[in-house]
C-alpha cells in the first residue's frame, strides 16, 4: 500500500491515522463520560473509515489517469494583493482587541483573567483575521520567488504569530503550521518526510502551551494536569500524563457525541441534507428565510461531533459511506496534482485538505464555512502561470 502512494508519509492514507488513533484511544475508557458505543455508531464509524480507504485507493489505484492531463502551474497573483488582505485583517484584529479591552494572550498571562470567554469577534469581518494564518505561507512562498526582501518576510511572520497568539486559538494556529510545513517543503522541493517528526511534536507543545496559559487564565491554583483531569472527568488517582488526557479529550471523548447524535437521530428522523449545510444556512440567514429548523444537540460543529456526525444525521449509514469515500477521493486528486505538479495553488489546497483530517475526529471542519472561504482565497490570490503534462 506504501509503494501506491510513493512511500510519502504525508499521505491522503495516513492522514485518517489521527481519526482512527481517536477511536483506538476510546478502549482505554480513561474519562468517566465515556460508555459503550451504540451498535449503529460503531458501523458508522467502521463504515467510514473503511469508505475513505477505499475512495483514497480508487484514485491512488488509478493515478495514470489522473496525471495524464496537464497540471497547471499557479503562483501567488499579486504581491499588493496579499498585502491588502493581510493589512485588512490587522486592522479588524485591533479593533477587536481595543473592544476586547487589550491583547487577549497578555492579559490571561499576565493578569489571569479568563479572557477567552470575553473576547470580541467583529461578525463575519472575523474571517479575515483567521487568514492570518496562511500568511506566512504565502509571503515565504513570494520571498523565495525573489518578489519580497527578507526583512518584509520577517516582519509579516512576527506580526502573523503575534496575532496568531491573541485569537488565541489552538486549531488556528495548528493551521499555519500545517500550511509552512507544506510550502516550506515544496519551494525547497523537499521531501515531507524529512520534517514530519519535528513539525508534529512543535505542533503539540504549541497545543499544548495555548492550553495552559487558557487554563492558568481560568484557575491557575492547580496544575494543568489536575484541571485537565477534572475538566474531562477523568479520576484524580488514575495514573495518566497530560499527554493521555488532552488527547482522549479532543479526539475520544467526542465519540460520546457522536453515539449521542446517532442514537437520538434514529428516533427524531434524518435531515436530508440541512446539516452538511448548516453552518452555510445560518451564517446567511437562509434557515429563517427558509424555516428551516435546528436543535442545538445536531449542531455538530459546536457539540464537537466528529467528520462522521453531519452524514449520518443527514443520511444514516448510507451517508457516511458516501462521503467517507468522496473524502478519499477528493483528497487523493489533489494529494496527487500537488505532488506531481508546481503548482502553489494545488499545495496550499492539499494543506487545508490534511488539516481537515487532521480534525477529522474533533469536528467537521468539511462543514464549517471558513474551511471554504480559505480555499476561495487561495484560488483568488494565485493565477495559471504556464502548464506541464
Amino acid at each position: 500500500m506504501m509503494l501506491v502512494i510513493d512511500e510519502d508519509i504525508v499521505n491522503p492514507l495516513s492522514m485518517l491515522f489521527p481519526f482512527v488513533l481517536g477511536v483506538y484511544y476510546y478502549q482505554f475508557m480513561l474519562s468517566t463520560r465515556q460508555q459503550e458505543l451504540e451498535l449503529n455508531t460503531i458501523y458508522a464509524l467502521s463504515l467510514f473509515i473503511a469508505s475513505y480507504i477505499m475512495g483514497v485507493l480508487f484514485i491512488l489505484l488509478n493515478k495514470k489517469g489522473i496525471l495524464k492531463h496537464k497540471i497547471n502551474s499557479h503562483r501567488v497573483t499579486s504581491v499588493l494583493m496579499i498585502d491588502v488582505f493581510f493589512m485588512f485583517g490587522l486592522i479588524i484584529f485591533l479593533v477587536e482587541c481595543t473592544l476586547t479591552g487589550g491583547f487577549p494572550f497578555f492579559i490571561a498571562l499576565i493578569h489571569k483573567v479568563n479572557v477567552y470567554e470575553d473576547m470580541y469577534y467583529v461578525p463575519i469581518l472575523h474571517y479575515f483575521v483567521m487568514l492570518t494564518a496562511l500568511f506566512p505561507s504565502i509571503y515565504y512562498s513570494v520571498y523565495k520567488s525573489g518578489r519580497i526582501s527578507r526583512l518584509k518576510l520577517i516582519t509579516v511572520v512576527l506580526m502573523s504569530v503575534f496575532v496568531l497568539l491573541n485569537i488565541m486559538s489552538r486549531q488556528i494556529f495548528i493551521l499555519s503550521i500545517v500550511f509552512m510545513f507544506f510550502t516550506f517543503a515544496k519551494v525547497n522541493k523537499i521531501n515531507t518526510n524529512k520534517y514530519i517528526i519535528k513539525v508534529a511534536i512543535f505542533a503539540s507543545c504549541m497545543f499544548l502551551l495555548l492550553g495552559f496559559v487558557r487554563i492558568q487564565s481560568i484557575n491557575n491554583s492547580v496544575s494543568q494536569l489536575d484541571y485537565l483531569k477534572a475538566y474531562a472527568d477523568v479520576p484524580s488517582k488514575r495514573d495518566v500524563n497530560t499527554f493521555d488526557v488532552t488527547y482522549n479529550l479532543y479526539t475520544s471523548q467526542n465519540l460520546v457525541t457522536l453515539n449521542d447524535m446517532v442514537d437520538s437521530i434514529d428516533n427524531a428522523g434524518f435531515g436530508y441534507g440541512k446539516y452538511l449545510t448548516q453552518n452555510f444556512l445560518k451564517t446567511f440567514k437562509y434557515d429563517q428565510a427558509f424555516n428551516i429548523e435546528y436543535l442545538s444537540q445536531y449542531d455538530s460543529f459546536t457539540r464537537l461531533g466528529t467528520i462522521v456526525a453531519d452524514p449520518y444525521l443527514d443520511f444514516g449509514l448510507a451517508g457516511v459511506i458516501v462521503f467517507g469515500f468522496l473524502y478519499g477521493f477528493l483528497n487523493s486528486i489533489c494529494f496527487l496534482k500537488s505532488k506531481h505538479s508546481d503548482s502553489i495553488r494545488y499545495t496550499y489546497f492539499w494543506a487545508v485538505l490534511c488539516y481537515i483530517m487532521l480534525m477529522s475526529v474533533f469536528t467537521n471542519f468539511y462543514n464549517v464555512l471558513f474551511s471554504w472561504l480559505v480555499f476561495l482565497f487561495i484560488y483568488f490570490i494565485t493565477l495559471k502561470a504556464k502548464s506541464k503534462a
